[in-house]
């Protein structure tokens, strides 16, 4: 009878001893079999591999000849593909590279979709044996079995901007999401405007709920009470923005300004201003956040929170390349700071459209 593997703890690597008392054999039969050694009976032998792939278990030996073979140190970053036009993703992408050169890294871009239908332990022990240093996710839902997988071939991984609440058993990177809603809304109501409205991205993303808390907090400071559940979300998406900001211009309590919670949805918001005729800022000012490159050449340019996303792909590279050489983080959770950038898209209020 083959004994049912458990999963392996957290923060665990699996050991030969794991597989061995899986399998109901010596820790020097397991030997043999990683090792491709004789000696071993075709029923052993099965009864060991069949408790390896359970367990996810991966040899220093076959780690370090797919690291030799490639003649690097190499590592798997993981983005779902619909996303690469984001320039969100682009500069992200920039960040990482820069430091991948700095230290003659080589990177494998990875669709996350693809990722997301295998085996996890399996996926696992293909990166182990093809010599990874470890794997970044970027903005994903934070996997439990794929975290336990990594960490049974002794792989470290680091988020960036997970959609969900990052996990303190995972180190994640990104930015003062609350500091810079609040400041963005802070130059809002200094500049006399009172009917903010908030535009957000992904149902349940972590970052955006804050975002969201940032512009209630602000706006409560000014005696202003709005309902951070009520934000329309979809996605940080050109058709998002352009869809919430027709909704709310044409209801019955027109907004003097909107924040979008991505530089690509307030895209949306300036088109959705142009086709009713309004003008921006004169009419209705708007703001975004991440201070892409497209925010600088938008018409007019946009007034926009600055979150530095290439030094972010920088910082999960450096984190990660720590972890595989086993250091130890002070803290799992890196914020860096944001700060608002103040461009043409911003303007007090009309008297016509008072405050």
């Amino acid at each position: 009878m083959t004994t049912v593997a458990p999963a392996p703890g957290a923060g665990h690597r699996t050991t030969l001893d794991a597989v061995a008392k899986v399998a109901g054999v010596s820790i020097g039969t397991v030997s043999k079999v990683v090792n491709g050694r004789s000696g071993v009976g075709d029923d052993t032998r099965e009864r060991v591999q069949h408790a390896i792939g359970q367990l996810g278990y991966v040899s220093i030996g076959e780690r370090q000849r797919g690291a030799h073979d490639r003649g690097e140190v190499s590592v798997e970053l993981l983005v779902d593909s619909r996303d690469i036009g984001n320039p969100y993703v682009s500069t992200f992408l920039q960040g990482v590279m820069d430091a991948a050169g700095m230290f003659d890294v080589g990177v494998t871009l990875r669709n996350l979709t693809g990722v997301e239908k295998r085996d996890p332990v399996g996926w696992a022990q293909k990166l182990a044996r093809a010599g990874r240093s470890g794997v970044i996710e970027l903005t994903s839902a934070y996997s439990a079995p794929r975290a336990r997988a990594l960490r049974a071939v002794a792989m470290p991984m680091v988020l960036v901007d997970p959609i969900d609440s990052p996990r303190t058993s995972t180190p994640s990177i990104g930015a003062t999401n609350w500091q810079g809603a609040y400041q963005a809304t802070r130059h809002l109501l200094d500049l006399g405007h009172r009917n903010i409205r908030y535009i957000g991205g992904p149902e349940g993303a972590a970052c955006d709920i804050v975002r969201a808390h940032g512009w209630a907090a602000a706006m409560a400071e000014s005696g202003i009470t709005v309902d951070a559940t009520t934000v329309p979300r979809h996605s940080y998406t050109f058709e998002h923005g352009l869809a919430a900001a027709t909704a709310l211009l044409t209801g019955g309590d027109r907004p003097t300004a909107i924040f979008a919670g991505s530089d690509v949805s307030a895209m949306g918001v300036l088109e959705a201003a142009r086709r009713m005729g309004l003008t921006v800022p004169e009419d209705l000012s708007v703001v975004g956040f991440d201070d892409t490159h497209i925010a600088a050449i938008a018409t007019p340019p946009l007034t926009t929170v600055h979150q530095p996303i290439a030094d972010i792909g920088r910082t999960a590279l450096f984190t990660l390349l720590r972890l595989a050489r086993g250091e130890t983080l002070v803290t799992k959770r890196t914020e860096l700071s944001t700060d608002l950038v103040i461009r043409a898209s911003t303007a007090p209020p009309h008297d016509s459209n008072p405050a």
